[in-house]
């Protein structure tokens, strides 16, 4: 039997790790890959979020790169630039805790959105590539470079390791950010259109283009006329199914859960939710949301508990997650329905929707009907979704959840088989390497 050819990677940009949906699909989708065969360059500082499970091949990209130009680059750590000994890593502290948050990080910030609306953000900052870094790709030597693209400095990185190396390069879009990347400046339209040309170019050179859902590909095969192979996070079934809900009986108090980011694109639509869940509490039903989110001291998680039944939790890890999101009553997955969120989300499927799925809990959406998600969950029938924004709708769904047991069970089944069947992380993940094999 002929043994499987794993071709060279070279990741850059986004990290491995398992708190963020990008990071934990990229995880997902190499985890088994050979480590000798995967290497990682990121601008993100690795040391606070090293994962050695699925490569430990590291360099920072960092001060010498000069992403951030003077003078804002006094307003943030000196994170210097060179390979990362993971291993080092691992059994000490102590680099990391040498790395403090930037002085005056108010300050940065206010600087920082000064520039992007004056337009001047995106002709600032930029990642050079040193001859330091040349000399690593070079001695890697990868096979091909893999990018999940979401600012126009990664776009130009990407390029230029291209140019460099003239190695086949993969893309894969989480979320339609070239529809919304650029926040409202003088210089608006004029990055608008430098972005979207500098983006079609890439594209243009790319070997290979993956989505992360079956509506972003036909949207982009329509707006680029490119094909592009739809991967999203898969499930390793033997990890998570021995966990699966197999009863339908209820906690002592019906408990509600959601696990993720709150802010961008889904903050007010989780917002409305706690509002919903306070009213039903008034009414004498007992209902709990518990959110477990890294973003636990945020201003706009904070303002969630003030709702009665509402309890912010901070980040777990991800491996305690197929037992607790087991434990609940009602998994709930929120999109915002305004213009901004919709335009952002309205391709993009959840990371976190297969783990839901698997977990034999029944799963509410509320999410606008033009979304990628609202539409996937109503064809397969894999949970209850509300696309109605208004708080009556979604007040009647949790009731009518809480009060039929055999609707609960119908979307738990159909849920599971549904994820069995097209999310498994032995087909996906094979999928995925013949994608990434070029011959």
């Amino acid at each position: 039997m002929e043994s499987k050819k794993y071709p060279k990677v070279l990741v850059v940009g986004q990290t491995f790790n398992y708190k963020y949906g990008g990071g934990i699909t990229m995880s997902n989708l190499f985890k088994g890959w050979p480590k000798d065969k995967l290497a990682l360059a990121s601008s993100s500082y690795l040391l606070n979020d090293l994962d050695l499970s699925v490569c430990e091949k590291y360099y920072q990209m960092g001060y010498n790169g000069k992403l951030h130009p003077f003078p804002l680059n006094l307003f943030l750590p000196r994170i210097s630039c060179g390979p990362v000994n993971p291993r080092e890593s691992q059994n000490t502290q102590q680099q990391s805790n040498q790395i403090k948050p930037g002085r005056f990080k108010t300050v940065y910030i206010l600087i920082r959105e000064l520039l992007i609306f004056l337009g001047l953000y995106n002709l600032l900052y930029r990642l050079k590539v040193t001859s330091e870094f040349k000399d690593w790709v070079f001695a890697y030597n990868p096979d091909i470079i893999y990018a999940q693209l979401e600012t126009l400095e990664l776009i130009r990185l990407v390029r230029e390791i291209q140019l460099l190396t003239n190695k086949p390069v993969a893309i894969h879009i989480m979320d339609d950010w070239p529809s919304s990347i650029n926040k409202p400046s003088i210089l608006l339209n004029f990055w608008n259109r430098k972005i979207d040309k500098e983006f079609r170019e890439l594209i243009q050179r790319a070997s290979v283009l993956m989505s992360i859902s079956q509506a972003m590909t036909d949207e982009y095969l329509k707006r680029y006329g490119k094909e592009f192979y739809p991967f999203r996070n898969p499930i390793e079934v033997e990890k998570w199914l021995p966990y699966s809900k197999t009863q339908n009986s209820l906690n002592e108090h019906f408990r509600i859960l959601y696990t993720g980011r709150v802010g961008m694109a889904n903050g007010k639509a989780i917002m409305e939710i706690a509002r919903v869940i306070d009213n039903i509490n008034s009414t004498g039903i007992k209902v709990i949301l518990d959110i477990f989110t890294p973003d636990s001291s945020s201003k706009g998680a904070i303002m969630l508990e003030k709702y009665n039944g509402v309890k912010i939790n901070g980040y777990i890890k991800h491996e305690q997650m197929p037992g607790l999101i087991a434990s609940y009553d009602l998994l709930i997955l929120p999109l915002d329905f305004d213009k901004e969120g919709i335009r952002f989300t309205q391709f993009s499927i959840p990371t976190k929707l297969s783990e839901y799925m698997i977990s034999g809990v029944p799963i509410l959406i509320y999410a606008d009907n033009r979304t990628a998600l609202a539409k996937f969950a109503l064809k397969s029938e894999c949970a209850y979704v509300v696309t109605d924004n208004k708080s009556e709708a979604l007040n009647n769904a949790i009731i009518e959840l809480i009060q039929n047991a055999s609707l609960r069970k119908q979307l738990a089944e159909k849920a599971l088989k549904n994820v069995l069947q097209n999310d498994n992380a032995e087909i996906v993940k094979e999928n995925f390497r013949k994608c990434l094999t070029i011959n």
